[in-house]
């Protein structure tokens, strides 16, 4: 692995990366937002209920609620780029007529997620990009600033091509439209007991292609899925000062062991660990 650039800031970091031998990333989320700005290689990107297949120099936009995954074709040579930011890093600019962030908050999960190498070009994404890097590469009090401008403007041209995308006369993309379904029943129905059967019964479809399905078109299988965006809720559900039973109980799990042990293993701490570090970052 050969690490280009590495810039890290509380709210803003920039990443350039080559990997010689990539290996499959596992199903994540982000406590922020994602610009993954693909370079070369051969991957799948899958996020929630769609899989992008990437071509070099096309940009992935994730917020912090969409789960998503890698998955590598081949062992070709893997580059990419990538910036990580919260929303207060552009707090300063935003206005009550114009939201910054609407190409990433107002989305359907897992959908519109690519911008395309033609557009990334047309609207000089990539140049922007750059200017970021060169001025994350000798940080500075006015490269912070430089930095922080291209940044906004970056956003702003991609804003404007996700106006773009959802204008009534461009084409869609194409989704499975059952897969797609199954998925919004998960995320209404989290509270209560979702098996292979309920499902099978609910949209007549034989489990076992269900099985085939979803893992195909979303990278993830059935449970993975549910058991991720259950403790995405909880995690909400933490910070509202409920009790780690009573959040376990709420969003689905049967009993406070399994909602433990998942919360661990997706978040890497334990509830009280993840809200006492909540806190100690608020109060700073």
């Amino acid at each position: 692995m050969n690490q280009l650039l590495q810039y890290k800031s509380e709210a803003f970091v920039v990443d350039h990366t080559v990997i010689d031998s990539p290996f499959d990333i596992l199903t994540h989320i982000h406590d922020c937002y994602e610009l993954f700005f693909f370079i070369s290689g051969d991957l799948t990107y899958y996020i929630e209920g769609q899989a992008y297949k990437l071509s070099p120099y096309d940009l992935i936009i994730t917020n912090s609620r969409e789960l998503h995954r890698i998955v590598f074709d081949s062992d070709a040579l893997y580059e990419r780029k990538y910036i990580h930011f919260k929303p207060e890093y552009i707090s300063s600019f935003q206005t009550e007529d114009y939201n910054m962030l609407t190409c990433i908050e107002n989305r359907k999960l897992g959908h519109f997620n690519r911008i395309s190498a033609t557009d990334v070009r047309n609207r000089k994404i990539d140049l922007l990009w750059e200017k970021i890097e060169e001025n994350a590469a000798s940080p500075s009090p006015e490269n912070h600033i430089l930095m922080k401008s291209y940044f906004v403007q970056m956003l702003i041209q991609i804003n404007q091509v996700f106006d773009m995308y959802n204008h009534p006369l461009v084409e869609h993309h194409k989704y499975d439209e059952k897969v797609v379904r199954i998925l919004d029943f998960i995320n209404k129905n989290l509270d209560k007991k979702i098996t292979l059967d309920l499902l099978q019964r609910t949209f007549f479809v034989n489990k076992y292609y269900l099985c085939h399905s979803f893992k195909r078109s979303t990278g993830f299988t059935v449970i993975e899925y549910v058991t991720y965006k259950r403790v995405m809720w909880s995690m909400d559900l933490l910070l509202t000062g409920m009790s780690a039973l009573d959040v376990a109980h709420t969003v689905g799990f049967g009993d406070y062991s399994t909602f433990y042990k998942a919360f661990k293993s997706i978040t890497g701490s334990s509830p009280r660990q993840y809200c006492n570090q909540y806190n100690m970052n608020a109060n700073k």
